[in-house]
């Protein structure tokens, strides 16, 4: 019997810290940068400092690494743009990237990202986006460099895998 209480406290205590870890909100931080970089029209934001809900990221003549709380890491290049947005219903913070290019580095979970549409990134990935206008349209060029990433077509899934490119738009 003592086994099974010590067993059930445990068991109790590990679903709690759990469920906690989970209720916590994401961590979104910019870790490095170089050159000109702004936050919300506000330039020279602090290292390490969180990103406020739904805060827009730009780079000039500089460079962005922002980190995100699941471990995910996305570096921002020259005359790029993002937004991080807080999705309630998974309690998770998702990138949308606006212009020029990133480079997302996936942690243990795969995030969604956005760049044109949505898409499901695999864990343990690099994965490079791409924005750029043809005929008027904008698309998103996504190449995998490791991992497997997910798009929603009209009518199927498209899967990528490791060294495959596709272009995205609405």
């Amino acid at each position: 019997m003592r086994g099974f209480c010590f067993s059930s406290v445990v068991i109790l205590a590990v679903a709690g810290s759990a469920s906690f870890a989970r209720s916590a909100p994401a961590r979104v931080a910019i870790t490095y940068i170089e050159g000109s970089v702004d936050v919300d029209g506000q330039s020279s934001p602090k290292l390490e400092s969180v990103l406020p809900e739904d805060s827009l990221v730009r780079t000039a003549k500089g460079r962005a690494q922002i980190r995100f709380g699941s471990g995910d890491t996305l570096f921002l290049g020259e005359n790029s743009s993002i937004r991080v947005w807080h999705n309630a219903r998974t309690d998770s913070d998702e990138p949308e990237i606006l212009s020029g290019s990133a480079v997302v580095s996936t942690g243990a979970i795969g995030p969604a990202v956005s760049c044109v549409q949505r898409v499901q990134l695999s864990d343990a990935g690099i994965f490079r986006f791409d924005v750029h206008r043809a005929m008027g349209e904008t698309f998103c060029q996504l190449k995998v460099y490791g991992g497997a990433a997910a798009a929603q077509m009209p009518s199927f899934i498209w899967v990528l895998t490791t060294g495959k490119t596709i272009d995205l738009n609405r």
